[in-house]
């Protein structure tokens, strides 16, 4: 396990309760990975831009999460600062556009939506992660994507706080340019495009997309999709085809219901997980030519011997 230090190294100037060792698998969905040397909670937009301006100051490294759900933490933990992202506030900017703070779950931005009358975001019942979590991986489900909704992000990268575009963001299938951008860039805020509809509908259509995604999708404790569909093919297809359905690591399991989830079947390891990525990686190549793509993000340390 990561070795705790003095909390950063440095005097913590905020009145923010500053924690060591604090698990990370209590903070994922996957449930694993190990602790973060130190780790904060941040419910205030203006907090985490000062948080990060102060870490980018004195070389601290950061890392900000979310519902955590598209995490793989690995076994030793991941040094530095972790900051949850819990700010959650919505405004309605009464023009046909929504601003929201990065920190808010994108199932409650759907419902919020639908409360009003506003139509176009009812996917976010598929996402369980964040706004800036799925703007940096342009997230999407059921035939929609974050590049469909999204106008503009304030994105903070190493120091500087900028407005990105849709168009700047250049947005590709799970893909944005902050995951190759340098600076550490973290999503803000964002605001998104929504059209007038009627409540009643936009309801009865989270309800039909809530009942799909539990009919196609494990119950159990997972990072969602692993690995991004390949063109023209589906990666959960092509582990099925590989005969890798119920392959088990320790107590980590590809999901019998849906080959691109590994899930937890409890007291997994990062090392178990990764060992599974590796044996599916290892046979769609060589059955079937492809080289799969992971979508989960690898954070901190410890996910077996090579890693």
């Amino acid at each position: 396990m990561i070795t705790v230090t003095v909390p950063l190294a440095t005097e913590w100037p905020f009145q923010l309760d500053l924690k060591q060792g604090q698990p990370l698998s209590a903070h994922t969905y996957l449930g694993v990975g190990g602790p973060a040397e130190n780790y904060v909670e941040v419910s205030q937009t203006a907090d985490l831009i000062a948080v990060l301006d102060h870490c980018h100051r004195h070389d601290i490294p950061v890392l900000v999460i979310g519902e955590g759900s598209n995490l793989l933490v690995g076994d030793k933990g991941v040094r530095g600062l972790v900051v949850r992202n819990v700010c959650r506030e919505i405004r309605d900017l009464n023009d046909g556009r929504i601003q929201a703070d990065s920190g808010v779950l994108m199932g409650r931005l759907a419902h919020w939506c639908a409360a009003r009358g506003y139509a176009g975001l009812e996917f976010g019942v598929g996402i369980p992660g964040t706004v800036g979590g799925s703007v940096f991986g342009n997230a999407g489900c059921f035939g929609t994507e974050m590049a469909d909704i999204l106008e503009s992000a304030d994105v903070w990268t190493a120091g500087d706080l900028t407005t990105m575009d849709n168009q700047s963001l250049q947005f590709g299938y799970r893909y944005s340019k902050l995951r190759h951008t340098d600076g550490n860039p973290v999503v803000v805020s964002a605001i998104l495009r929504r059209r007038s509809g009627d409540a009643e509908t936009s309801r009865r259509r989270i309800t039909d997309l809530s009942r799909r995604r539990r009919e196609t999708q494990p119950a159990a404790r997972s990072a969602g999709s692993v690995f991004k569909n390949p063109p023209g093919d589906y990666a959960g297809s092509l582990i099925d085809r590989a005969g890798l359905k119920g392959r088990r690591r320790g107590r980590a399991v590809i999901s019998t219901k849906h080959a691109n989830f590994i899930v937890n079947e409890g007291g997994a390891t990062a090392s178990d997980v990764w060992t599974l990525i590796e044996d599916a990686k290892a046979a769609v190549r060589e059955l079937f030519n492809v080289d799969l793509e992971l979508e989960v993000r690898l954070v901190g340390e410890g996910f077996g011997k090579d890693r």
